[in-house]
């Protein structure tokens, strides 16, 4: 390969142009070659247009959009490439890292600057690399932007909705931005997180970089807190020391220096401050704001069991071949966790959406057998009621003609209505209601949801849950029942939706009821 072949290969190729002529001063403060690791190549390789990433704390991120963002002012005229952060100080470090990466550039591919202040490298071939603050002033207004980061978005303030619909209009055809951050609670940014991995927002790519992930960044930091651990305890950590949470760390591929690492990061603080820093799962990273109804390290212990599960291969299953049509059309948004055995009995419970799309709600069945494990989740907001009506029915059939429990409110009563008397589904709850005229009581078909029904029905999923009576297998689910609080004496979702806890909770008081109008077997 001659010179002019390997200079054109690297110029095609922007992590070997940065390996190749970028250098970055390390934790101890040498200058150093860049060299990706694998969480910073990963963004590289599977970046979108719009992306989210979600992370441990100091994995690199910004680092490698500085340099990406150098590589595309040298190589590409014209282009404008802007990094965002959220406070002043964070932007001064930031563009002085950028100076530190352009100055250290060799001869051969440092193109002269004509402009190289107030927070702006601006080159001779007329690109520019813009450092500045989420605030008021649109920083995107006028600009075409070829590439975007913005660092530590968990952390920026009310001015983040309007910078963000000035970028993405400013956005060139096929440019490229990247939100990054460590959580911060709940706010624009977990939200932004939660409905990008829920589907509500299609077109953003979600990326997730676990502490258990890093080898490199804190190795020396590791191997430190490894001795001290044998100091203070006289021994090494070792396996049959584990926890329950340690043991599921250590299937994800932790070392035993890393959770030594953890064991006294959480000593220097606390388990819920270590996990917002140091996620090791995306639920994890999101605080709660302390009126949880669920147990938070209730939900934690299981989410650990739903991964190891998954890591086996075990847990989700597949559709069988002979479905009805409509349930193979709508597969996509079901998770089947047990198939309907011959003979037993289920419960379903059926929260109803409008079926609008976009961030309106969602339309869910859930399915709990007579020991209260989760058989399957159907879930989405894209369905109009009318066929997720035959779509409830042909399932409820699937699953032996299991106890319908549907919610009434709003596009409920088309539900209930069609599978009651278009499709003579027999096998529905009741509830009971008073003709206040006869003085009688009646029973009616379908679930009411009223402020006596709700904080009974919440309450006896949150025994049932945290007392191990029932078995959610739904990550969906025990998100939702992460952000479902008490606020205000009004029980719901303080990040999100809470349709999914709904029909769960459903599901639940079908089974509690006794009530069952099919004969098992017949």
């Amino acid at each position: 390969m001659t010179n002019k072949e390997k200079l054109r290969r690297i110029l095609a190729d922007p992590i070997l142009w940065i390996e190749t002529f970028v250098n970055i001063v390390d934790k101890r403060g040498k200058v150093v070659p860049f060299k990706f690791n694998p969480q910073q190549k990963y963004v590289m390789r599977n970046k979108e247009k719009f992306n989210i990433i979600l992370k441990s704390r100091q994995l690199g991120i910004t680092s490698v959009a500085l340099a990406y963002s150098l590589y595309l002012a040298i190589t590409k005229p014209n282009s404008v490439c802007m990094i965002m952060a959220y406070s002043l100080d964070s932007v001064n470090n930031i563009f002085e890292k950028l100076k530190q990466m352009y100055s250290d550039l060799p001869d051969c591919v440092r193109l002269e600057t004509i402009a190289n202040n107030r927070k702006e490298l601006k080159f001779v071939n007329n690109s520019r690399i813009i450092v500045c603050t989420c605030g008021s002033k649109d920083n995107a207004r006028g600009a075409t932007l070829s590439f975007v980061h913005l660092s530590e978005v968990a952390f920026m303030n009310e001015y983040l909705d309007k910078q963000l619909t000035a970028i993405e209009q400013a956005l060139v055809p096929d440019g490229c931005m990247i939100l990054e951050s460590t959580a911060n609670g709940l706010n624009r940014f977990s939200e932004l997180w939660n409905k990008t991995v829920s589907g509500e927002k299609p077109l953003w790519k979600p990326f997730f970089f676990s502490w258990v992930q890093d080898k490199r960044m804190f190795a020396d930091e590791y191997k430190e807190f490894s001795k001290r651990y044998k100091n203070i305890y006289g021994a090494y950590l070792t396996e049959e020391d584990f926890d329950e949470t340690e043991v599921a760390l250590s299937q994800k591929g932790a070392s035993l220096e890393q959770l030594m690492w953890r064991r006294l990061k959480i000593s220097n603080s606390s388990e819920a401050k270590f996990c917002q820093e140091f996620p090791s799962n995306p639920m994890e990273a999101f605080l709660n704001t302390g009126s949880n109804i669920f147990s938070t390290s209730v939900i934690q212990e299981r989410l650990n069991g739903i991964y190891v599960a998954e890591a086996k291969g075990e847990l989700r299953l597949k559709l069988p071949v002979k479905v009805d049509p409509i349930i193979k059309k709508h597969n996509k948004y079901m998770s089947i966790y047990k198939l309907p055995v011959k003979n037993k009995k289920y419960f379903i419970g059926v929260d109803t959406g409008e079926g609008l799309g976009a961030d309106n709600d969602y339309s869910v069945i859930s399915i709990v057998d007579e020991s209260g494990f989760q058989c399957l989740e159907w879930r989405s907001n894209k369905v109009k009621p009318y066929e997720f009506a035959e779509l409830t029915y042909k399932i409820a059939c699937w699953y032996n003609k299991g106890l319908l429990i549907v919610e009434k409110a709003s596009a409920g009563h088309t539900v209930v209505d069609k599978v009651r008397h278009d499709f003579h589904y027999v096998n529905m709850f009741k509830y009971r209601t008073y003709d206040q005229k006869k003085g009688k009581a009646q029973r009616k078909v379908g679930w009411e949801t009223n402020s006596k029904s709700k904080p009974i029905m919440i309450s006896d999923m949150q025994e049932w849950f945290e007392t191990g009576q029932c078995l959610v297998n739904s990550k969906q689910l025990l998100q939702e029942m992460k952000f479902f609080e008490l606020v205000d004496g009004s029980m719901k979702a303080v990040s999100g939706h809470d349709d999914t806890v709904m029909a769960f909770a459903m599901a639940l008081q079908g089974l509690k009821s006794g009530q069952y109008y099919f004969a098992i077997g017949k």
